[in-house]
This record gives structure tokens, C-alpha cells and sequence, in this order.
């Protein structure tokens, strides 16, 4: 009896109530099924996600490499070179690109045996440029080429070959290019300093060379100190008769 006076009475709640009773959408319904959906489908860990594993082989791609090859032309970031004066030490119109063969010199001078090579420097010789050019010269060249460029470095006289001179008149008629090509690729017994010197590195110590030179030849040319005037020697006089 209580039980069903209690339905009774909130029957008659009910039909009391302004309010009308609202029925759930069926789009609504739709509406919370698909977020539901959606939320439960992308739900994914980022250590689980499909990934390919540098170096592991993969059934995806024909050649069987999970790792992609660079399109042809890919540039690294940092190393566009537009520069190839700065870069190469050789002029845009290059009539070969091996500058580690030169020709017989020509009358016209050692220019003409490097055609190929730029004969100024692609960027701004300072103080800072020739100072920085010592320190990387005394590290890297001064043991074959020596302090002053006369080629007699410490393991040349230790017995290793000889290295160039800097003073002959070869060299220093050679264009800029010339020096920054071989310590790029290499000279005769010389090797490629390439990996341990930057490319404006190299500019630097071929400056601070060019001021060895003139150094050099400035201190050739100074004339030698006078020294004490030589004695006078007495006029022969004539022998005398008698005894």
C-alpha cells in the first residue's frame, strides 16, 4: 500500500509540473556516439605510433630500406657555396676544374700557369684576417714550411723531404687561387688540409703568407750597412839604385 501511494503521488507531481519533458534528439544522440568514437580512435601513445627505425629494413618500399635517399640536388643546410671564388679559389669561367696539374710557365709570367685561379682575395684583408692567419699557419703549416716560409720546418730537418719556399720567385708570382687549391686538395707531397682548415681559415694563412713574402723581399732590399773605409794602399815608389 505505501509503495503504491508513493507512485500516486509523484503521478500527480507530474501532471502538476508546467515543465514538458523533453525527449533525447536523435541527432544528438548521433552527435555523442561520433565524439565518442572519435575520442576512443585517436587515442594513441607517441611510443606506439608506426614509425621506421633508421637502417631497419622495411617490406613498404621497393628497395627494402626504411630510410629515405635525399632528392637529387639536396643542398645541407649551411653548405650552399654560392661563393665559388671564396669556396674554390677559381674563377666563375674556368677553362678545367683539376687545379692540382699546372702548365709550364709561360713568358707572360706564373699567372699563365694557373689561368684558372683567382689572382685577388674574395673578402677584406684586415689585421684581425693576417693575425688570425699566423695562429693557423704556425699550427698547421710552419712544421714543414717553417716560421718564415724558407721550407726548412722542423721534421725537414729531421730528414723529410723538403718543403717549398715561399720566397722563390714562382711562388710568389702565384696567384692567390694557387695556394688556397693546394691547401684544399693538396700539393705533390703535401696533403689535403681541407677537414682541419675552413675555408676562410685558408684565406687567412695565405695572407699572412703574402706578408711573409713582402717581408722578405723588404728586408732583401735594404742596402747593406756601410762599414769602415778601406785602408789606402801607398803608390809604389821607384826602386833606387845602389844597394
Amino acid at each position: 500500500m505505501l509503495r503504491k501511494r508513493r507512485a500516486e503521488v509523484l503521478n500527480e507531481d507530474r501532471a502538476a509540473s508546467p515543465r514538458p519533458r523533453v525527449s533525447a534528439s536523435p541527432r544528438l544522440l548521433v552527435l555523442s556516439a561520433f565524439c565518442l568514437l572519435f575520442a576512443t580512435g585517436c587515442r594513441q601513445d607517441m611510443q606506439d605510433q608506426p614509425r621506421m627505425k633508421p637502417f631497419r629494413s622495411t617490406p613498404f618500399f621497393s628497395n627494402g630500406l626504411s630510410s629515405r635517399p635525399p632528392v637529387t640536388g639536396t643542398v645541407p643546410r649551411g653548405f650552399l657555396r654560392a661563393d665559388k671564388a671564396f669556396f674554390t679559389g677559381k674563377k666563375d669561367k674556368a677553362t678545367t676544374t683539376s687545379g692540382a696539374t699546372a702548365t709550364s710557365p709561360a713568358p707572360g709570367g706564373q699567372q699563365a700557369s694557373y689561368p684558372d685561379d683567382i689572382e685577388e682575395f674574395p673578402l677584406a684583408i684586415t689585421q684581425e684576417t693576417v693575425a688570425r692567419g699566423r695562429e693557423r699557419y704556425e699550427i698547421f703549416c710552419s712544421a714543414c714550411h717553417g716560421f718564415t716560409g724558407n721550407g726548412d720546418g722542423m721534421i725537414v730537418r729531421r730528414g723529410f723531404r723538403r718543403a717549398a719556399s715561399f720566397h722563390t720567385d714562382a711562388l710568389r708570382q702565384a696567384p692567390v687561387g694557387h695556394y688556397f687549391d693546394a691547401i684544399t686538395n693538396g700539393w705533390g707531397a703535401m696533403p689535403s688540409y681541407a677537414p682541419q682548415i675552413p675555408p676562410g681559415d685558408r684565406w687567412a694563412i695565405i695572407a699572412y703568407i703574402r706578408a711573409l713574402q713582402v717581408s722578405n723581399q723588404n728586408v732583401q732590399a735594404q742596402p747593406a750597412s756601410p762599414g769602415p773605409p778601406a785602408a789606402a794602399t801607398p803608390a809604389a815608389t821607384p826602386a833606387s839604385g845602389g844597394h
